[in-house]
């Protein structure tokens, strides 16, 4: 398997954890609705309407480097219900075991970076670092990456055009976020491989949670579906935003419910001129090739 490392992660630790044959795996570009789709499976998994405590003391990132080994091991194996574990390693650094249920989900390239740039500012870095330093004895790896701009339309060609190399715990430009997508789509013909876009979960959440419902092979009470699925919605995600938002009972944020910020389209094309458009889908089309399509049109595109 390939290695991804960086201050954040480290995908080293997959090739310590002992999977069970029933495990589910979330593997996602950072900001493509991780967290979104950690609460539906667990929702689905659990048959609660409501998860009642953080989800990130239920599903961890495994790889994530905040906690020590010992701690998100022995989290998961203390656990007796069906395990749903997160990680952004794309799918070539992480384990293939046929019995084990792998969920992708990507966004927009440019959704994904705005909501980066938010991510990044709501991060409380000292408390970052405090964490990291208290899990490893291990100092992070040295990288050198430039600083993005601060404009909004800079930092989006900056990140249409840069090449910073991938660490697990990104995308950090478009070049990485299409290598892990690439992963995702040479791995979409696997029985146990089920790709999903954010965009057809924010038009069609009822659509979607039902194929994640089939993916899990949980069945669906007609009864009490409508309560799940507005239990699913990024609003109510937000009004519970100290349970939902991810390692947020480590005071990781500056505000749990910004975590949640906006979700949906970002106005991305007010910032960049047509040219620049034009570029990034001519980048995007070398970049992922034929997973492009999915890229921009989610499952009509796959379905095609």
């Amino acid at each position: 398997m390939r290695r991804y490392r960086g201050f954040m992660a480290d995908s080293a630790r997959w090739e310590r954890f002992t999977f069970r044959p029933d495990d589910v795996v979330i593997s996602t570009p950072s900001k493509c609705g991780t967290t979104w789709m950690q609460t539906i499976v667990g929702m689905l998994l659990h048959d609660r309407v409501e998860l009642d405590v953080p989800i990130s003391t239920i599903s961890p990132w495994l790889d994530m480097l905040v906690r020590s080994d010992e701690e998100v091991f022995g989290l998961l194996e203390g656990q007796t219900h069906r395990r749903f574990v997160k990680t952004h390693t794309p799918l070539d650094g992480v384990p293939v075991v046929d019995s084990v249920t792998y969920i992708c989900v990507i966004r927009h390239p440019l959704d994904v970076a705005l909501s980066d740039r938010d991510h990044a500012a709501n991060m409380i870095g000292e408390r970052a670092v405090e964490l990291r330093t208290a899990a490893t004895d291990e100092p992070p790896p040295e990288q050198v990456r430039p600083d993005p701009p601060e404009d909004p339309g800079e930092f989006l060609r900056w990140f249409v055009d840069n090449d910073v190399p991938p660490t697990g715990s990104g995308p950090y430009g478009l070049e990485d976020y299409c290598q892990q997508v690439s992963t995702y789509w040479d791995a979409r013909l696997a029985p146990n491989v089920h790709l999903f876009h954010y965009g057809d979960m924010w038009t069609d959440l009822d659509g979607e949670m039902r194929m994640i419902a089939a993916a899990l092979g949980v069945a669906i009470d007609e009864d009490r579906w409508p309560a799940f699925v507005a239990s699913a919605t990024l609003t109510s995600m937000r009004s519970r935003a100290a349970l939902t938002a991810p390692e947020a009972h480590l005071g990781l944020w500056q505000s749990a419910e910004a975590f949640f910020r906006t979700g949906g389209t970002r106005d991305w094309a007010a910032l960049l001129t047509a040219a620049d458009v034009v570029h990034f889908e001519q980048r995007l089309g070398a970049l992922a090739g034929d997973a492009a399509g999915w890229v921009l049109g989610g499952r009509t595109a796959l379905n095609g």
